[in-house]
């Protein structure tokens, strides 16, 4: 009887297992977009990197799901201000305003969120690659996927000093095997690799700025600017080696780098900027806009 009891509540437990597993498991429906990405398109404020150090479970209270569909349509809060707070399909926080950008503008019916502040292409956690193997496990990276979104590297432009060919080796090689993981689970899926507005003007930026939004303070900075330039390279020439599109950010973010009076990002001290921001160093109001948007004039996702 005890043996009987034993092997009955194993069986139990085995069924329970695999019944919580395909729960957490799911299909997206067909056509849907796939972002991957770092916190340039997670937009976290302040508290969410922190709690991006302890994931949420896609499950959690907090979590309203990993699909921007799922997001409320009153969208009363200007992007780029921590509105409504989700935990993406890889537990990280977002307020979900690329996202929702994205699909607001394109029309495509479900932008399935993978991005993460501190995501790299190779040189830290979490990678790209492994976001992207996070998607295919959990239903999203699919035969019937139809773009796939990514927004990386600059993570890995710091973390090697000023050994510039480590770096170059990180982002190539990172962004290669991310594309390899979407030709392996969504092989008829359009690749989307968009790089990063311009930070720099004429060899210099700007950390902080003056008593107006017109009035900012220039630092030369020619290895950010250098740094900037050879991330774009890469990135380009990957994307296009591999057949997948490269959305060049630069030509419509002239004129928006982190000196000017309508600049897409928040400086490191930004007494008035032109447009609210969650964190300094990363994309304003103006900027999420802008950026969300760009995808679309490029004429990048297939619809």
């Amino acid at each position: 009887m005890r043996t009987k009891l034993a092997l009955l509540t194993a069986i139990v437990a085995a069924t329970a297992s695999l019944t919580a597993g395909a729960a957490a498991a799911h299909t997206a429906p067909p056509g849907n977009t796939v972002l991957a990405g770092d916190s340039v398109v997670a937009n976290p404020a302040p508290f969410d990197v922190v709690r991006n150090n302890m994931p949420l479970s896609s499950g959690s209270a907090t979590d309203t799901s990993s699909s921007s569909s799922a997001m409320s349509g009153s969208s009363s809060d200007a992007p780029g201000s921590s509105k409504d707070i989700m935990a993406t399909g890889v537990g990280c926080v977002t307020d979900g305003a690329i996202a929702d950008e994205i699909r607001q503008v394109s029309g495509v019916a479900r932008v399935d969120q993978y991005q993460c502040s501190g995501a790299s292409l190779a040189s830290g956690e979490p990678r790209i690659d492994d976001t992207l193997r996070t998607a295919a496990e959990q239903g999203d990276l699919t035969r019937s996927t139809r773009n796939v979104v990514i927004v990386a590297g600059a993570n890995d432009t710091y973390r090697y000093g000023l050994d510039t060919q480590a770096v170059d080796h990180a982002v190539r090689s990172g962004l290669q095997n991310a594309i390899d993981v979407i030709h392996e689970h969504a092989p008829n899926a359009k690749i989307v690799v968009v790089g990063y507005p311009r930070v720099t003007s004429d060899g210099t930026t700007c950390a902080n700025s003056g008593l107006h939004s017109s009035d900012p303070l220039p630092i030369p900075t020619p290895l950010i600017a250098a740094t900037e330039e050879r991330l774009q390279n890469n990135l380009r020439e990957v994307a296009e080696h591999n057949g997948a599109t490269f959305v060049d950010a630069w030509p419509a973010s002239e004129g928006h780098d982190m000196c000017s009076p309508q600049r897409w990002w928040r400086n490191l001290f930004d007494v008035a900027p032109p447009a609210p921001g969650n964190i300094p160093l990363h994309l304003n109001a103006l900027g999420i806009h802008g950026y969300g948007r760009l995808i679309l004039t490029a004429e990048a996702l297939v619809i």
